[in-house]
């Protein structure tokens, strides 16, 4: 029997209306607004950082062209002598969770360096984006010593693969097809000549990377519960597919970027995957201390103001799940936050700069060994204790 309609009752949307898929529903979009502002405040940081700093130009030069006499040496670590008689973290479990952060993440290597020295361990990882390439090897059972020597052989030529073919493959085919800059099929044959075919399922500490799909405009976690059976080559691969510059990975019939863009610190897998930990070393070298946002008051009277309100907008959604997060940590468990990168590292074009050149990188390792030196001297062993209360702040 057909539905009789009511006075007020509108016809079936065809399917372009019911997606709304025409152009001028694409530019109109509310949603767009961010991206537009990310657009904005992203290629006025690039034009500003191209023209004031030279070195930096050279530096994408020559990730993307490297003459012969240019290539360096394979940087090593070297690690102050190990802390006399540094007090350990207790035999509880403890997890770690870290932002991305591009190269700055190598703190995290130096985490645990500092964990080895007072005879302590790390029982999950809970990683994002750049946070991958070095904790991953740590989960895999590589020494803090060992994972530094790798992730340092990564000299920009070891995976910078751009894709040339696919750009000038874009101009003809209108852009059908083309999702980025970077293949990534290098970085995933370093990962895999020096941890082999080992799968997630098989990681001697259980670790996870949060990744997002284009199709179904979802986020998952990559890990042993999770995914078992896909190599750790790929899951690094993935993890840090940055959408726009580094092309989406498929799996499952899906094609999936880094998750970071949604979740920047993500404690899913501490909370609701894994068996329980007793506490978190939290890590953030990507935004401001405790994820406050940048200050921008006096915007009305800044030339070009409405710059200020795109740099807000551009992160207001990420941040501002970064402390729930947080606060969702520390209801429930015992959280140290370290914050031993200065944010103007990672900043604006800073994130690139660290993802290109890996010259900061030991310096990365030893503030990261440091803060967790000082924390554990502060603590003098008294680690999982109950949640400490933490005030109800406005706009969390």
């Amino acid at each position: 029997m057909s539905q009789q309609r009511g006075p007020f009752t509108t016809p079936e949307p065809a399917d372009n209306e019911r997606t709304g898929s025409t152009p001028l529903d694409a530019l109109l979009d509310v949603f767009q607004v961010r991206q537009y502002f990310n657009l904005l405040v992203g290629a006025t940081d690039l034009a500003g950082r191209l023209v004031r700093d030279a070195g930096f130009v050279n530096e994408v030069r020559r990730a993307v062209v490297s003459l012969p006499f240019e290539r360096r040496p394979k940087a090593s670590v070297s690690f102050p002598p190990a802390e006399p008689h540094l007090p350990g973290p207790g035999s509880g479990r403890l997890g770690l969770v870290a932002t991305g952060g591009s190269g700055a993440l190598a703190t995290i290597i130096g985490v645990v360096r500092a964990l080895e020295e007072a005879g302590g361990s790390i029982s999950v990882y809970s990683l994002c984006s750049g946070g991958a390439l070095f904790g991953f090897p740590l989960a895999a059972g590589l020494s803090s010593q060992e994972a530094a020597e790798l992730t340092m052989g990564l000299e920009s030529g070891e995976y910078i693969d751009v894709s040339w073919r696919g750009m000038a493959g874009a101009l003809a085919s209108l852009g059908r097809g083309w999702a980025g800059i970077l293949r990534g099929d290098k970085l995933e044959q370093y990962y895999r000549r020096h941890l082999g075919d080992l799968t997630l399922g098989q990681l001697q500490t259980p670790a996870y990377a949060p990744i997002w799909n284009i199709e179904s405009n979802r986020l998952e976690y990559l890990g042993p519960r999770t995914y078992p059976d896909l190599p750790v080559a790929r899951a690094i691969r993935m993890a840090v597919s940055l959408p726009l510059f580094m092309q989406p990975v498929p799996l499952d019939g899906g094609s999936w970027c880094d998750g970071g863009i949604v979740d920047i610190f993500p404690v899913h897998p501490i909370l609701n995957i894994e068996p329980p930990v007793d506490a978190v070393v939290a890590l953030n070298v990507f935004y401001p201390p405790s994820f406050a946002g940048e200050d921008e008051s006096g915007w009305q009277r800044q030339l070009a103001s409405i710059m200020h309100i795109a740099r807000q907008v551009r992160s207001s959604q990420q941040v501002q799940l970064a402390r729930e997060n947080l606060a969702r940590l520390r209801t429930s468990l015992d959280v140290e936050l370290l914050e031993p990168v200065p944010y103007w590292k990672v900043r604006a074009t800073g994130f690139y700069q660290q993802f290109l050149d890996n010259r900061d990188w030991p310096d990365f390792m030893r503030g990261g060994r440091a803060a967790m030196v000082e924390a554990l001297r502060r603590r003098n062993g008294t680690w999982g204790g109950p949640p400490v209360p933490v005030p109800t702040v406005s706009g969390e």
